[in-house]
């Protein structure tokens, strides 16, 4: 049954294919029938509008005129076949970054817990986020093979985010900190408000991303498709809902909802700053130099705030204390700061930030399983309808049309 519910965003993500491939053969036929008429009148130098207006008539028992046109319309072909085989692969990957993300917040609370002896937040967030650069400088040669980059925009799109820093260090040094910079503050947030509140609110309130990401993305005038706003609502009701869980109660506090609420905020910058760098910066280079960022400001928290704490968890902790906090820390490192946030750029390139949201809104609802079997977290009738609606919403956005790549607005969805 676990198994099953953590294999279900895979599964939507596969079956949404069948749609985004036939709305891909429509716009291929039309796209490659508009393109034509160009190229045609083009090459005859003749106005495209007297031949947009053209009358077809029968033209049965005449003999076929054709034109060699270059090979353009094959390239188009191979063209549009990359965008539709990037989009698929986009929905299978940000369906796999989900069950990773989920498994985070029961992961972390559990050392909340289950230990006789609660480590520090600081010191919980400072190994995490060295594991995950370790992982990062060791992996990084099998994960460049794995992970499909996303072809780089031209570097001069950077310049309307240039400053002084950025003409100094350099533009992906940069891209890099800054990125650094939000994860670290949305980190430290989410793991204070998970040692204050329940695995499954810490879950759920982080997922309001998924309002904040297309939200500031409506208002800079990208255009949201209403299907998107519609899951949107759906995925926001399902959070509502199930925080009136009485069961909750008990496990859970408003000092630790707000503070994972206020992660969410800075999660939500993250991923549309990710959006904007990962057009621009190789992959290998933004998330080395933000787990660089995260590990330097982590330990200087720890330093700075944490340093007597810490000595007093290592003086009483246990020798289980130590083992679940070291399992913890390495999942958490190596699963969700190194892994996953790989795969998060070229997945997040090719679904756009928006549809990725409503994806990792079902976080919350894995999250609620694997906090119920090992947390015995439970939930009532609150919880099951607010899960029920987090599923509608996923499927509403797995199964929507793909982003034209040929949007015409000067800032579109992907």
């Amino acid at each position: 049954m676990v198994l099953a519910t953590f294999l279900l965003p895979l599964v939507i993500a596969l079956l949404s294919s069948s749609t985004v491939r036939a709305f891909s053969t429509n716009q291929v036929a039309m796209r490659r029938a508009c393109s034509s008429i160009s190229r045609l009148a083009a090459a005859l130098d003749v106005d495209e509008e007297l031949i947009a207006d053209a009358e077809v008539v029968n033209t049965d028992g005449m003999p076929l005129l054709s034109m060699e046109l270059d090979g353009m319309a094959a390239v188009d072909v191979e063209e549009e076949q990359f965008t539709e085989d990037s989009y698929q692969r986009g929905l299978a990957t940000i369906g796999f970054i989900t069950l990773l993300f989920a498994s985070n917040s029961p992961a972390l609370r559990s050392v909340f817990d289950l230990s006789a002896v609660s480590p520090p937040v600081l010191l919980i967030n400072s190994g995490v986020t060295l594991i995950g650069l370790l992982g990062v400088v060791l992996t990084a040669p099998l994960m460049n093979q794995v992970v499909v980059d996303i072809p780089k925009t031209d570097l001069d799109i950077g310049r309307d985010d240039s400053n002084f820093v950025s003409r100094i260090v350099g533009l992906s040094t940069y891209a890099g900190f800054e990125l650094g910079l939000w994860k670290t503050i949305g980190t430290t947030l989410n793991i204070y408000g998970l040692s204050a509140t329940s695995s499954d609110h810490g879950a759920f309130l982080i997922q309001l991303t998924t309002l904040i990401v297309p939200t500031i993305q409506g208002i800079q005038g990208v255009p949201i498709p209403p299907r998107i706003w519609g899951a949107i609502g759906l995925a926001l009701g399902g959070v509502f809902i199930f925080s009136q869980d009485p069961s909750q109660v008990e496990c859970a506090s408003v000092q630790g909802d707000l503070l994972c609420a206020l992660a969410a905020v800075f999660y939500a910058t993250y991923d549309l700053r990710l959006f904007k760098w990962g057009k621009i910066v190789k992959t290998n280079e933004l998330i080395t130099t933000k787990m660089v960022t995260q590990s330097a400001l982590s330990l200087g928290l720890l330093v700075t705030l944490s340093g007597e704490e810490t000595r007093a968890y290592i003086a009483g902790a246990t020798s289980d204390d130590v083992m679940l906090a070291a399992g913890v820390v390495i999942w958490s490192g190596l699963a969700v700061n190194c892994v996953a946030p790989y795969l998060q750029v070229s997945g997040q390139q090719a679904v756009g930030p928006s549809r990725a949201q409503i994806l990792y809104a079902s976080q919350p609802l894995w999250a609620a399983v694997l906090s119920f079997v090992f947390l015995h977290e439970a939930f009532g009738t609150e919880g099951l309808i607010g899960g029920s609606l987090f599923l509608v919403a996923m499927f509403l956005a797995a199964t929507a049309e793909m982003p034209d790549p040929n949007c015409p607005a000067k800032e579109c969805e992907v």
